[in-house]
């Protein structure tokens, strides 16, 4: 059997604290520190297909993908570039997307993983969060503003922060999109991560706790 296509049940809990940490990492205010965050937040994506068993191939072009992030994610930082911004940001968007198609079909295809599959569906949930901050970062870039609160653009934390309040429902209010098309798609955020929560997290949940009473 591939090597890649061989992956360890055991690593999604090692993920979900390399997620964390860069979630940690993302207020850091040293333009000089940012493309490190965007290699450790490409690494942990890069790992999380390789922990799901993705094809060579898959984790080959992911690799170029996050190369092409930090070096955006340079440019924007020191000659703050907006056309680097809106590549990192896409980088970004289409990384996690990759990564959480991976991960849903390693849990698909291996129902055995028990108490694994809660902890990547957890993973994807986060990784969910981290796709529409980079969504929202990117519309940030392209029309100059995305929150109605102030003109400015906006560091990437906020877009973090406003992510995860939007996917956890929580709504504190003091940061909201100025568009039209920045509340529509907050709306439809806050839907995917209400429905996520109440089906697939416990439907794996109810699943593991079956599994285990039958045993």
């Amino acid at each position: 059997m591939d090597d890649q296509r061989a992956p360890r049940r055991d690593r999604y809990g090692i993920l979900l604290i390399l997620l964390a940490v860069v979630v940690l990492l993302v207020p850091v205010d040293n333009p000089w520190l940012r493309p490190l965050v965007a290699a450790l937040l490409g690494a942990a994506l890069l790992f999380a297909q390789r922990t799901s068993g993705a094809r060579r191939p898959v984790v080959l072009a992911s690799s170029v993908l996050v190369v092409l992030g930090i070096v955006a994610s340079a440019v924007a930082q020191v000659a703050q570039d907006r056309a680097a911004t809106m590549a990192y940001s896409a980088i970004v968007v289409v990384l996690c997307l990759a990564t959480i198609a991976t991960i849903g079909a390693h849990l698909v295809r291996d129902p055995s993983l028990d108490v694994h599959i809660v902890l990547g569906v957890i993973v994807v949930y986060l990784l969910l969060g981290y796709a529409f901050s980079g969504l929202y970062a990117f519309m940030g870039a392209w029309d100059g503003v995305f929150f109605a609160q102030t003109p400015d653009v906006h560091d990437g934390v906020d877009y973090f922060y406003f992510s995860f309040v939007t996917i956890t429902t929580t709504g504190f209010g003091d940061l909201t999109p100025a568009t039209d098309t920045g509340k529509m798609l907050a709306a439809f955020e806050a839907l995917i991560g209400q429905v996520y929560l109440v089906t697939v997290v416990a439907l794996a949940v109810s699943g593991v706790t079956k599994r285990r009473r039958d045993a």
